[in-house]
């Protein structure tokens, strides 16, 4: 299955639930979300969860972070 977010969700926890449809009862996905400098504000806390689920965090997103891509919403 895929899934594509053209928009960032208003928030973590909405996107790990959209991307969580991508893979049920011990099916795989992919997921493909479009992230802007208007989603910064979430750019924190979707590193801590591509880490923790083990995934590739792009550079263009730990450099979000790095110039004050807020977080602290987890």
């Amino acid at each position: 299955r895929v899934v594509v977010n053209y928009d960032f969700p208003t928030g973590v926890e909405d996107y790990v639930h959209r991307i969580g449809r991508t893979g049920r009862a011990g099916a795989t996905g992919v997921a493909y979300t479009f992230f802007g400098h208007h989603d910064a504000k979430h750019a924190s806390d979707l590193v801590k969860i591509l880490e923790g689920s083990n995934q590739r965090v792009p550079s263009e997103l730990r450099e979000m972070v790095s110039h004050g891509g807020g977080g602290g919403g987890m």
